[in-house]
């Protein structure tokens, strides 16, 4: 009955052993996807930062554009304003 006994502690010690060398490779692998996962976030971060900072510098160049154009306009506008101006103040001296 003892060697009996004897034989099933072995045995129980040995599918404790196996049980924590499975767990341990469980959470080894586990470990590893996670880092995995994490460099994926990190890389997929950097290109979205990378497109954000480049759709930012395109936004910003419009912008400059606009404001360009806008400046030209509102001259254009300015100096045909003085012009017709000019020409009415023209027009009124040579009236009777």
């Amino acid at each position: 009955v003892v060697a009996y006994l004897r034989e099933d502690i072995q045995d129980l010690r040995n599918e404790v052993r196996e049980t924590r060398r499975l767990t341990l490779q469980s959470y080894e692998k586990l470990d590893a996807k996670i880092e995995e996962l994490r460099q994926e976030m990190d890389a997929k971060i950097e290109g979205l930062d990378a497109k954000i900072e480049g759709l930012r510098q395109e936004m910003d160049a419009k912008i400059e554009g606009l404001r360009r154009e806008m400046s030209v306009q509102f001259r254009w506008m300015m100096a045909t304003t003085v012009a017709v101006g000019g020409l009415i103040v023209a027009a009124l001296k040579l009236l009777p």
